[in-house]
């Protein structure tokens, strides 16, 4: 008969089996892992029923909570209907449907899938290079990106984030591309940790001409501009002003 699994169990399984991300492994001999039996809309439940806010919707993909009946019921039906096919040579119709919506939504043309945010980043960045390379124009290979920025953990995304705790390690591995400055007026006293009234970056409009200098001088070498939308998540929560999408398009 299986073993019954417990908390103090499954920490062991894990510690033992699986290598956890972002985590320095040495931390959990004093900030044990939580484990989690189930999730229920907003909240984690461990082994013995205790349970957790998940304030971060597991890493910001779970917005409408655990088990959330409605895409529950879909993934069901879904997965008796077809459960995987490729998209090379092949096609669905779930895959046609959400990328027309998509297409209406933003009007953008095709829809490319990846399996994550980095995967994404990977592919606008191939993307990119490959256009300008279709155009004859292969130097255009370096990238533009705020400071601050995440965009992901895998290589290509790293060359084009300025967070140094995922960064600095591999830096020998990165390509050089360009940072602008964070179009922030100021960060508010004391609103996150580490920031402070005194630290004051640029207006919209100004870091508007920075972007605009560094597009004209080095245009020969960029492919593309990548930004965070109006938010950097992993920078401290870093607000910045629609003005400044608005000016960089």
């Amino acid at each position: 008969m299986p073993e019954k699994i417990t908390n103090k169990n499954i920490v062991a399984r894990s510690l033992a089996s699986v290598w956890h991300p972002c985590t320095q492994m040495k931390q959990h001999e004093h900030f044990p892992l939580v484990p989690i039996a189930r999730g229920e809309g907003a909240w984690l439940v461990d082994f013995e029923g205790k349970r957790y806010l998940d304030a971060v919707s597991s890493w910001w993909v779970n917005l409408f909570g655990h088990s959330n009946p409605r895409i529950n019921a879909a993934l069901k039906d879904q997965v008796d209907r077809l459960e995987h096919v490729m998209l090379a040579g092949f096609t669905h119709d779930p895959v046609v449907e959400l990328s027309e919506r998509l297409a209406k939504l933003t009007g953008l043309g095709h829809a490319f899938y990846g399996s994550d945010g980095a995967s994404a980043v990977e592919i606008a960045l191939k993307m990119s290079f490959h256009y300008w390379r279709n155009c004859g124009k292969t130097d255009k290979k370096k990238f533009v990106s705020l400071e601050g920025s995440y965009h992901g953990e895998t290589i290509g995304a790293l060359s084009v984030t300025d967070v140094a705790i995922f960064r600095d390690a591999y830096g020998p591995l990165l390509n050089n591309n360009l940072l602008v400055p964070f179009p922030a007026r100021e960060y508010v006293e004391q609103a996150f940790t580490g920031f402070s009234a005194a630290k004051v970056s640029e207006s919209p409009a100004n870091s508007s001409v920075s972007l605009e200098t560094i597009l004209s001088s080095h245009h020969r070498d960029i492919s593309a501009l990548i930004l965070e939308p109006l938010v950097q998540g992993a920078a401290g929560m870093r607000m910045y002003s629609p003005d400044y999408l608005k000016r960089s398009r």
